[in-house]
């Protein structure tokens, strides 16, 4: 399922990745003297940091820049549909195959394969996944031959993979597939040098020329922000703003961020008062620490689903979880009917 590389700019010729800071010029160095190898790169990134666009620009300099990049989300994908999904089916391999279909490995030959959130896929699937990478070849669903693909690997995940491998959730031997060459991208908390230039380049490409300018007192709001989301959540802040502002510029209060005290967060444990010179009385704990992180969990769904007007797969991105995730947890708390 291909993402939308919303954050797009090239900063030089034949790079998506955006910034000068010295972090993500590295970034873009290792892109250029890796893209050339057929071996598989594993990208590392926090949810929002771009993963994509690095995958698209290591295609775009590789030998196989003229051929297709399919870009596949393997947390969206349902796990009775991943075989025929990733290797294609024959007319009538089950219920509902009308007609023959090829996969994804067939769409990306003698392209590259990225394979978002590789850490999603369930146990079977890794099996058939590290087949179908050594062996170079696929079969069908419903087929009795396997056809040669020839595709090169990139995979990409938010999670920490090693660990994976040590709980048993992840194969060792794909592990090892997977990870010939790493590449691992900042967050940008780490490269808050890249900000300004980041955030004039969304706003340009969300409303033109014309898009209002960043006041600089919103600009240094942004800059202390420590944007768990990363880029992604950058882009979903100037969004809203753009949406709820009403001035020629973008002021501190359009960007909807947390208040920050003046003197810093206030100390949980300090007996400092709310302006009444009292000292500040902390929240009651709640009966049930179950039921209250429900509550919690509950009302963040909700809020999400309502922001992106109900579109669950860009609600599962605000949230920095898989689509299969959200689902789930929709399914476990239940919330079935939210209007």
């Amino acid at each position: 399922m291909p993402t939308d590389p919303a954050f797009a700019l090239p900063t030089e010729p034949g790079f998506r990745l955006l910034g000068e800071s010295a972090a993500i010029r590295s970034v873009r160095d290792q892109i250029a003297r890796i893209a050339c190898s057929d071996a598989p790169i594993a990208i590392h990134g926090e949810s929002g940091s771009g993963k994509e666009l690095a995958a698209r620009d290591l295609h775009q300099h590789s030998r196989r820049a003229v051929h297709p990049f399919i870009a596949v989300n393997c947390g969206a994908i349902p796990e009775a549909l991943m075989e025929s999904e990733f290797f294609g089916h024959r007319r009538g391999a089950f219920t509902g195959a009308y007609e023959e279909r090829g996969g994804f490995f067939e769409a990306a030959h003698r392209g590259t394969l990225f394979l978002d959130e590789v850490a999603e896929l369930p146990p079977a699937m890794q099996v058939k996944l590290l087949r179908a990478i050594q062996e170079r070849r696929v079969r069908k669903l419903g087929g009795q031959r396997e056809e040669a693909v020839d595709v090169r690997i990139i995979s990409a995940t938010n999670r920490d993979l090693a660990e994976a491998v040590r709980c048993g959730e992840f194969r060792q031997d794909l592990y090892y597939r997977l990870q010939v060459i790493e590449l691992r991208l900042p967050a940008l908390r780490e490269r808050r040098d890249d900000i300004a230039l980041l955030a004039r380049a969304i706003l340009t490409r969300l409303a033109g020329e014309s898009a209002p300018q960043l006041a600089p007192e919103a600009l240094q709001r942004l800059c202390a922000h420590d944007f768990p989301g990363n880029v992604r959540e950058l882009e979903n802040i100037l969004e809203r703003a753009l949406a709820l502002a009403t001035g020629a510029e973008l002021q501190p209060e359009d960007l909807l961020l947390e208040a920050i005290a003046a003197a810093g967060q206030r100390d949980p444990a300090s007996p400092l008062a709310d302006g009444e010179g009292m000292p500040a009385r902390p929240p009651a704990l709640p009966l049930s620490l179950p039921a209250h992180l429900r509550e919690i969990e509950s009302a963040l769904l909700v809020r999400a689903l309502r922001q992106s007007r109900f579109n669950r797969s860009r609600a599962a991105a605000l949230l920095g979880i898989s689509l299969r995730q959200l689902r789930y947890r929709l399914q476990r708390l239940a919330l079935h009917d939210i209007d």
